[in-house]
Parts: C-alpha cells; sequence; structure tokens
C-alpha cells in the first residue's frame, strides 16, 4: 500500500501535515479526515496529497454534508 502525504490548506496556509498508507489518494484524504472527500478543491478547506514515489500531487476538498 502506498504511502502518501496528506496536507490540510485553510485557503493559502498550511495548517496540518499527515503521512498515511492508503489505495489511493483520496482514500488517503479520507483516512486522515474521517470524511468522504470530493475530487474537487473549490473550498476554503482543502487537501493536498502528495505521492512521492508516483511523484503528483492531487487536491481534494471534504464533501459538503447533504440537508
Amino acid at each position: 500500500m502506498p504511502e502518501y502525504q496528506v496536507e490540510e490548506w485553510h485557503g493559502d496556509e498550511l495548517v496540518s501535515s499527515h503521512a498515511t498508507d492508503a489505495d489511493d489518494p483520496i482514500s488517503a484524504v479520507e483516512k486522515v479526515t474521517g470524511q468522504r472527500a470530493s475530487p474537487r478543491a473549490l473550498q476554503g478547506r482543502w487537501f493536498r496529497v502528495v505521492d512521492e514515489d508516483a511523484r503528483s500531487t492531487h487536491e481534494f476538498s471534504v464533501a459538503e454534508a447533504e440537508k
């Protein structure tokens, strides 16, 4: 299982960073946050996932709760 670096951002400010093993980048965000993630970083709070092995980055936000 690959290791991902999950960074939490508020706008342009890095808030936290966690290393975690997961099947894929979106699963890494969900593992760190305990919430369902959305593949679009359109909110003020968003997550960047760095995959060092694949030399790639991905951006996500936490899916908004249904009302």
